[in-house]
């Protein structure tokens, strides 16, 4: 049974990182562009409560009638909060950032009915966390309104950060969910070692900072070496949490 602490603070661990790190990242690019402002705080509450307020609404989704009470609160508040964030946000950068909601729409409606089957944490519903997070990273960058010309950059950064985290969706279900299982095993192994190519060919056509090929090698290192080692869930997060800090220092380094 699902304690009232968890009701509240969503307990998918993985996702905190997917919920903060691309943010941050298309801050500091923001940032870089001198296009930092108020409205990129209000942007995160919106972004972190409404984070928040999907997971209560995804409990409440596949909770039995009798039991779904339990969510109302959490909804409730989340929702409140993230909507006043969300008013803000538009009042200090402007009504531009609404064409942004007919792309996440086709993201977190098909997420929400995945969650009313329970199938949450199926690879489509990582595919659909992990593209909807990464998107995040060129609204920061592009917050407010201004020339786009490195839009290229950004959509690699982007495109990585992505990357990354659904690799980490294989690794972390070959190691727990899908142990044992050699086609998940496989599927983790070459995708990582293509992310590694990709990383490698956006960092020779200069898309890219040459950091990322490392962390990229380290991954896909981890991909092979970790899941015989039937680690605990908390040495998994551990190793995910250090390539994390590694992405935001070289980020924070290369500028």
């Amino acid at each position: 049974m699902m304690s009232a602490h968890s009701r509240w603070i969503p307990n998918q661990h993985g996702a905190w990182a997917m919920v903060i790190l691309p943010f941050v990242l298309g801050w500091i690019e923001a940032w870089r562009a001198g296009s930092s402002g108020w409205a990129h705080l209000t942007l995160f509450g919106f972004w972190l409560f409404g984070y928040c307020a999907f997971h209560a609404a995804s409990g409440w989704l596949k909770s039995p009638p009798t039991r779904r009470n339990r969510y109302v609160a959490p909804l409730a508040a989340y929702a409140t909060v993230s909507a006043f964030c969300g008013v803000a946000t538009l009042s200090l950068a402007g009504l531009q950032l609404l064409w942004w909601v007919p792309v996440f729409l086709p993201l977190v409606v098909p997420a929400l009915w995945l969650a009313r089957r329970r199938r949450e944490r199926s690879t489509t519903g990582g595919l659909l966390t992990v593209v909807a997070a990464a998107l995040m990273l060129p609204v920061a960058r592009y917050l407010y309104p201004q020339p786009v010309d490195d839009w290229p950059t950004v959509a690699a950064i982007a495109g990585l950060v992505g990357g990354y985290f659904f690799g980490t969706v294989l690794f972390v279900k070959t190691n727990i969910r899908e142990r044992g299982s050699r086609a998940y095993l496989v599927a983790s192994l070459v995708y990582h070692f293509v992310l590694l190519l990709v990383a490698t060919g956006l960092a020779w056509a200069k898309l890219a900072a040459w950091w990322w090929v490392p962390v990229m090698a380290f991954v896909l290192v981890r991909a092979v070496v970790v899941p015989p080692m039937k680690l605990r869930p908390l040495p998994l997060g551990l190793i995910e949490v250090c390539v994390c800090l590694a992405i935001l220092l070289g980020s924070v380094i290369d500028g």
